[in-house]
């Protein structure tokens, strides 16, 4: 059960992002100041409209990132004090990984673009959303591995670890 929640979760995220990137630009039927202005949609499917500028990388990324905040969030539920300060740890782990790789990579507008575009060149680009999924699949592996690890540890979830 606790699996089919996390991996319901990874896929509502994911398909949200979807819905979110390849929604429709047209502004017909808008009665607003902008009304005349009529956004040109990119032709191809929504599907090719996702995959084609690299945004399953991103899609992925944050699905996963939900995925494992889920996962914490079980441990949590299930042992409640000895998991709480491992899942925290892990989420931190993983947070401060992603803000990082956002930063570095300059996916957020960060203001690391411009410094990356002058000394790479805009090839650079196409690197930064397979890079952010890569860095945020390491980083949750990290924190799961320490999840898990702080378990195995103490050997029974019904019994906090430090001898507390």
């Amino acid at each position: 059960m606790k699996w089919l929640l996390i991996s319901g979760l990874f896929v509502v995220v994911l398909g949200g992002h979807f819905l979110y990137v390849t929604r429709p630009l047209s502004t017909a039927g808008d009665s607003g100041p902008w009304a005349a202005i009529e956004l040109v949609q990119p032709e191809g499917s929504r599907l090719s409209r996702y995959i084609r500028p690299g945004e399953q990388w991103l899609g992925l990324s944050y699905a996963l990132a939900g995925g494992f905040a889920a996962f914490c969030l079980g441990r949590v539920v299930a042992a409640r004090r000895q998991a709480l300060v491992t899942s925290a740890g892990g989420l931190a782990l993983s947070g401060l990984v992603w803000a990082s790789v956002c930063f570095l990579v300059g996916c957020c507008g960060s203001p690391m673009l411009p410094i990356y575009l002058g000394l790479l060149g805009p090839r650079f680009l196409g690197v930064t959303k397979p890079l952010t999924f890569a860095l945020t699949l390491v980083s949750v592996l990290i924190g799961y591995r320490i999840v898990r690890k702080r378990t195995s540890i103490c050997g029974c979830a019904s019994v906090p670890c430090g001898g507390g």
